[in-house]
């Protein structure tokens, strides 16, 4: 997977969960809810839950086929394909896994912005600086320049 695309698609992830999140309260099975994700999700996501629904359609179990998820969204799709597959496995609620897993990625997303923010104003220092200056110059210094040459050679004979 490229980087750029890894990345769109670590992006879209807590979206996927938060989708897999309204589909299980809506009374889907894991399955439907990765499905309806799949059809509404975003572009970054769809194609690795299609392949996941092929898998399930060809009639892999639900935990063997969201193994695959981490292979095809990178990482950060790990934790939703374990508590998916754990869910799945021992019969457990999945609504309890799943609202920690929203959490834990609303916390991660709200993180990595934060840290993208903090960069921001030295990414902005460079062009500031060289749309500035040559303003400042121009409006200031080469008047005041202009002015004092106009003036000295107004006293020299």
């Amino acid at each position: 997977m490229s980087g750029r695309r890894a990345e769109r698609a670590a992006e879209a992830v807590p979206d996927l969960i938060e989708l897999v999140i309204v589909g299980v309260r809506a009374g889907l099975t894991p399955a439907a809810a990765l499905a309806a994700a799949a059809r509404h999700g975003d572009d970054a996501v769809g194609p690795a839950v299609a392949e996941l629904m092929h898998r399930l359609d060809r009639g892999a179990r639900v935990a063997d086929a969201v193994a695959a998820l981490p292979e095809l969204l990178g990482p950060a799709a790990l934790t939703l394909a374990d508590s998916l597959a754990t869910a799945e496995r021992y019969g457990l609620p999945i609504e309890p896994v799943l609202d920690r897993l929203a959490t834990d990625a609303r916390t991660e997303r709200r993180c990595q912005s934060e840290r993208h923010a903090r960069t921001l104003p030295v990414r902005l220092a460079f062009p500031l600086v060289v749309c500035t200056l040559p303003a400042f110059v121009l409006l200031a210094i080469v008047p005041a320049l202009l002015g004092a040459l106009s003036t000295l050679r107004g006293l020299t004979p």
